[in-house]
């Protein structure tokens, strides 16, 4: 098998769909009979377009267009964004629910959908019946560094047709195996990979947008990823889940490769810990990224509610740039040997909140509101 790449400089449906149409013809790819399809893009969390956090909306309405000049009858779109978040937000914010009313296509939300139970590795495992049932299932991953699997692509786009419950077992299990045999469970059809503007340092979710201009078409998660990897300035091979991918049979990461996009290094995120001035988040990759991206809406509701601005803002202010606030997470989550103030969020910490008597953030994830009730309290 190959991989095709293009550089493309923007968010321009006309190209993005040319940039399409020649990877179907470079790859030899037979869209004639497919009359159904299933895409699913990055829609983590809701965040604009322009941040590099989710798949551009340009990008999914190109595929679109190109699978309806073939005869495809219908298209659904769908996700399952971050456990507890508001997936309307999330489709709203991303941008998918204006692009599915004016296109006229289905927006799924994975995390309620119908499923079938399959055989896995760890037991039984839902897998969305229309996901199953599609002729074409698309795979749109973004390009994005992120602190647990080094970076974000195909195979852990792929995660986002579990099922709540099971995202979180995912980390329980620890994350770069499960995400390997989720692969052999339907693996997608074609995968086109939004690299064009991706997201650099502490991603997925709140690293900085970096232009890259990449644009990565192919059939195996495997190879796209690994080709991807080496245009973003990583080695795939230090990439613990495409390593795996690799001895299991996945693919190769050395395919061919077809046309061509521009090297570009990516900063890597800090694998100890994620920082915003002198709040540090530690890793642990028991942890789901939904924990602190909940610990982030708290901060965003204090800023925002007038409620918290004499009661919270000002301690927010003093840790952020005079103390230091260590956040810690996961079912695995250590004590850090640093100065500061210890919190421990999420329902996995609880015990060890208790037994070093540490602040506790109670949830699985905590709400926005509670963490900024917690944090008015005890901080």
């Amino acid at each position: 098998m190959a991989v095709y790449l293009d550089e493309i400089r923007g968010y321009r449906v006309a190209d993005i769909e040319a940039s399409i149409e020649r990877a179907i013809e470079a790859l030899s790819i037979d869209l004639a009979s497919v009359r159904t399809a299933l895409v699913k893009p990055n829609l983590v969390i809701a965040a604009l377009p322009k941040t590099g956090v989710v798949t551009h909306p340009d990008v999914v309405e190109a595929i679109v267009s190109v699978l309806r000049k073939r005869g495809c009858e219908r298209i659904v779109l769908a996700d399952g964004p971050g456990v507890g978040l508001d997936v309307e937000e999330v489709f709203r914010k991303s941008g998918y629910a204006a692009l599915a009313s004016r296109l006229g296509v289905e927006l799924l939300n994975f995390n309620t959908a119908e499923r079938r139970e399959r055989e896995w590795k760890y037991g039984k495992l839902g897998v969305p019946a229309v996901l199953e049932d599609a002729d074409l299932y698309v795979n749109v991953p973004k390009l994005k560094t992120h602190g647990y699997t080094t970076l974000t692509l195909s195979i852990k786009n792929h995660k986002g047709m579990l099922s709540e419950e099971d995202k979180k077992l995912d980390h329980h299990l620890g994350l770069h195996e499960p995400l390997v045999e989720q692969a052999k469970l339907r693996p997608p059809d074609l995968i086109v990979l939004d690299g064009i503007v991706g997201v650099e340092k502490d991603g997925p979710l709140n690293g900085k947008a970096k232009r890259a201009g990449i644009f990565a078409i192919g059939t195996n998660m495997l190879e796209v990823d690994a080709t991807a990897a080496r245009h973003a300035g990583f080695d795939p091979r230090d990439i613990e889940h495409l390593a795996i991918a690799e001895r299991e049979g996945i693919g190769t990461m050395d395919p061919e490769v077809l046309g061509d996009a521009p090297l570009v290094r990516f900063m890597p995120a800090n694998e100890d810990y994620g920082q915003v001035m002198n709040i540090y988040s530690w890793r642990d990759c028991t942890a789901c990224s939904m924990c602190i991206d909940s610990f982030s809406a708290g901060v965003k509701l204090a800023v925002r509610d007038p409620r918290y601005w004499f009661t919270l803002v000002p301690k927010l202010v003093y840790w952020g740039f005079f103390g230091k606030l260590h956040i810690i997470q996961g079912r695995e989550a250590k004590v850090p040997d640093a100065e500061g103030r210890v919190i421990c969020l999420g329902k996995c910490t609880r015990d060890l909140a208790e037994s070093e008597g540490l602040i506790h953030f109670p949830g699985c994830p905590p709400s926005a509101r509670d963490v900024a009730e917690t944090m008015r309290r005890k901080l």
